[in-house]
Order: C-alpha cells, then structure tokens, then sequence
C-alpha cells in the first residue's frame, strides 16, 4: 500500500534520504520509480529521467515523464510531463496546432521556470506536422473514429488526468490549481476541457480557437474566392498595394496612425480605387476588375439569406498575411487555408482524401460539418460553461483582431453567447457585464493567427489568469508588446478597447486608457 505524504521537497530530490530508510523506501517514488509497472491506470510510462538545470533558459531541474495513454483499445495517446525540483504546487497544460499537438519543451517552457508541473500530448498520433490530417482514415471512406475522438478531446482529458496522478505519485498531493494555454488548436482544446470535462482545470487560456464549423468554411471560401476563376488571384505583390490603400483611408480614425487598426469592422474602403486606369497595363501597381472583386468578396465574407454566416470575412489590414494563406506559395500553391480547411472536410468529414475543395457549398457545407462525427468530437461550440464557473472556473479569451484563419468575429459570438446562455441580467449588455466575472476577452490589433502582424503580439496571459484564479484580481488591462520595437499597447476586456488619451507617448501603453466607445 502505498502511502500519500504532504512534503515541501520534490521526490526525486529526496532520494538518497528514502533511500537510507528502509521504512520510508517504498512510499515514495523518485523520477526513475516513475516508470514502475501499473503506477498508473490505462498508462504506460515509457521513460522518467532527471533533466538537469539549465540557467541560461531559465529552466529548474526536472523530472521528464514519456507517457502512452490507452482510454480504450485503440487509443495510443502520447503525453509528455515535465515535474519541476522545485514544484509550485500547480499543473499546466498546453495545447498544440493545426491537425498536431504539442509536446516540446519551448511550449511548456515559461510554465516549467516558474516552477508549474506541466503536461503535453500528441493529441492521440504522433506527427511533426501539423497539416498532416492522414491520421482521421483507417482507410479512403472509412473514419478511424477513436483517433478523431482523440484529437478532439479525449487526449487532453486523458492527458491532464494522468498528470495530476503522476504528480501525487511524486509529490504527494494534487496540485492546488490547474490550467490549460493554447491558441488555435490549442485554444480548441481549452473550449473542450470546460465544456466537456469542466473539473480538469480551474482557468483557460483560449487563443484564437478553431471552435465552429465557419472556421473550414472561411478557409475553403477564401480559396475559392481567390483561386477558383482564372484571373482571380492577387499577385504577391498586391498585398502591399492594398494594405497601403487601408491604412490611407482607415488608419487614423482610431486616433493615432501608427499602421494598426484599433477595431477593423470600423473600415470602410472599396477597392475600385486601386483598378488600373483604362490603358494601363496590369501589374502590382493596380488591381484588374476582377481581383478587385476578390478583395471585395472576402472583406464582405458570405451569409445565408436569414443573415446567418456562412464564411466570415477577412479584416482590413491583415493583408500582409495574404500570400502564405491565400494566394499561394510555391510550397503551398493555394495558400495555408487549403492545406487546414479543405483536409479537415475532406478527410474527416467526407472520408475522401481526393475530395475536390473547389466543390464545396458553404451553404450546404457548414450544416453537413456539424452534422458529422468529426464535427460532434471536433467542434466545441457549446456555450453552456454553467459546471465550470459554478467552480470558479476562468476563461481568458483573447484574438488576434486580423487572424486571417478563424475569425476574431467567431470569438467574440461566443463570448456573447457564453453571456447569453449563463450570465444574468435583463439585456445582453448586462448579461455581458455580469459573465466578465468569469469569462473574459482580450482582442489584440494588428495581430495575425496567435502571432505576427504590425500589432503587438507578446503578452502575459498566465500571471492574468492567476491573479484572477488565486486572488480574485480580474484582468482590467493586459500589456502587449513586439519583438524589436518600442510599442506597447493595453489589450483590453472585450467590449472595451483601448483609446489614446491625446497626450503622450503613442508607443507606450500608459498613453491608452480602456473604454468602450
């Protein structure tokens, strides 16, 4: 029988002492004894090793825990822990991106050093890359179910379950508080755990998450759009051209011209202006009658006649990202949203690798990939969190406002949906009011899907989540930054934005104060 002691010191720390008391030598594991036979059920540890301390990173010694999971027969779950000398008392998971989880140390790093147990997983197949959908097929037309299942949800489920036994085992207790960062798919995987499985964690960083249906939709529009008629795609050298046309007509209205739009929706702009003038041969320096079009379409995006949508639009100033995700690189000649949205509908939900995407219906699309199995396993679209704020469960929401993937527009729908369907109150402004004493959204300006763009891209959303989870301390304003450059920026709870105040430095933060128009 194994006995359960509090103690201030990791394990693994303690083991020439356990060692040197034959009373006390089998009630506590070190890291190697990590590894012993049916520690842990439906878990097999492949590996436990002491990593040691690396001072230049900023990283404590640890336990590394290679993990393969197996809810059910044909599970094959990978999970990787990593259990610090020095252990804070708490448990941090993170997610991955694109079809990939994430198991690698830069992703658990800032956790680890400051001192969080933290945990990864493969997403139920290992893969090093992330636009590889091979693994939903056992075969053309037929699903492999139990692996989109775990791609879904259930390896993160499984993955934080095995952890916090992992952690006992070594240190002697459960961790005191639990959270979850991911962005994209990662942010996905923060939805699922509080919608499906809302005791796991007690706060989520959700970044950007591919939660709906509209996400492959907006990708398989936008690829259409751009590519499906000759003479319909932009030049590379278009992006610039059109982007220098925004911020001419749009940049300014938020108070500072700085390159960044504070709120995209607010800008109008036609793209007629740019059509090359009669005569005039076609090239970068001018949009034909037809790419101009293309521009219009999917700044427009596409809705149902009873005004619901059935492709978001792209916001204007996100144009620098146009190449890569739309039109096209050598590696990837109809852009990234062709190697995303299209694979997740032709492989899991059409079971057919060689489905044509230019076929695909946005009217018909969007309803037959909720109706799917992989879009009741993959989709977490459920704005019910009433289990997991009943436990005081937070959720940091936060987008980048010119993500050319999933739209920022999604986010905030369900932002407002979490308030319509769980907060109180008699409009939904006041419902909204009182839901941001447990779920909150940061939109950031001028940022692409999870990074890039001219805004400012680095943010601390962890130490917000704590003060909010261990001391009541809502996020008023969190400080964003760039790599290489003097601006800062408040990224401010959503419907708030941040204004400058008409003095001071348009670089520094303290020149903005959070208001709602």
């Amino acid at each position: 029988m194994r006995i359960r002691r509090s103690s201030p010191l990791p394990r693994f720390a303690l083991a020439a002492a356990l060692s040197a008391s034959p009373a006390l030598a089998g009630d506590f594991p070190t890291c190697d004894g990590l590894t012993t036979e049916n520690l842990i059920p439906q878990t097999r540890v492949r590996s436990a090793k002491s990593m040691p301390a690396n001072p230049a990173a900023g990283l404590p010694a640890y336990c590394e825990v290679e993990a393969l999971i197996q809810p059910n027969r044909n599970s094959s779950i990978g999970a990787v822990y990593r259990l610090p000398e020095n252990w804070n008392g708490k448990f941090y998971g993170v997610g991955g991106g694109g079809f990939a989880g994430n198991v690698t140390l830069p992703g658990v790093s800032v956790a680890l050093a400051r001192g969080y147990a933290t945990g990864s997983t493969d997403m139920g197949h290992a893969s090093a890359n992330g636009l590889d959908p091979s693994f939903a097929l056992e075969a053309p037309g037929k699903l492999n179910e139990d692996a989109i299942t775990d791609f879904g949800h259930r390896a993160t489920h499984a993955m934080t379950k095995t952890g916090k036994e992992l952690v006992s085992e070594l240190y002697g207790r459960l961790p005191e508080k639990s959270y979850f960062e991911g962005c994209s798919t990662g942010g996905r995987q923060g939805l699922a755990e509080m919608q499906r499985y809302p005791d796991d964690y007690d706060g989520v960083i959700a970044g950007a998450p591919v939660y709906n249906a509209l996400v492959y939709a907006n990708a398989l529009f936008r690829v259409q759009a751009f590519h499906a008629k000759a003479g319909s795609n932009l030049l590379p050298g278009h992006t610039d051209l059109v982007g220098k046309a925004v911020m001419a007509a749009c940049d300014a209205k938020d108070g500072v011209a700085d390159g960044i739009l504070n709120d995209p929706r607010q800008c109008q702009w036609d793209p007629a202006e740019l059509v090359c003038k009669p005569g005039a041969q076609a090239g970068p320096q001018c949009l034909t009658a037809q790419q101009a079009e293309t521009v219009r379409k999917v700044y427009a995006g596409l809705k149902s006649d009873d005004g619901n949508w059935l492709a978001m639009p792209l916001m204007p100033g996100g144009e620098s990202d146009w190449v890569e995700r739309s039109i096209g690189t050598k590696d990837l000649p109809r852009g990234r949203n062709a190697a995303l949205g299209a694979p997740f509908v032709s492989h899991l939900v059409k079971a057919d690798p060689k489905y044509d995407l230019m076929s695909f219906d946005p009217a018909k699309g969007v309803a037959e990939i909720e109706a799917s199995f992989a879009g009741g396993e993959v989709i977490q679209q459920n704005a019910d969190l009433s289990r997991f704020f009943k436990r005081g469960g937070k959720l940091i929401l936060w987008h980048g406002f010119n993500d050319p993937g999933p739209s920022a527009l999604s986010t905030i729908a369900y932002l407002e949906k979490v308030a319509e369907t769980t907060g109180a109150g008699a409009s939904p402004a006041e419902k909204l009011a009182q839901t941001a004493g447990q779920a909150r959204l940061f939109l950031a300006p001028g940022v692409l899907h999870c990074r890039g763009g001219a805004g400012p891209d680095r943010f601390d959303m962890l130490s917000a989540l704590e003060a909010w989870a261990e001391k009541g301390a809502a996020p008023e304003r969190i400080i964003a930054t760039k790599a290489e450059s003097k601006i800062s920026r408040p990224l401010c709870p959503y419907p708030q934005s941040a204004r400058y105040q008409g003095a001071g430095d348009t670089n520094d933060h303290a020149s903005f104060e959070c208001r709602r128009d």
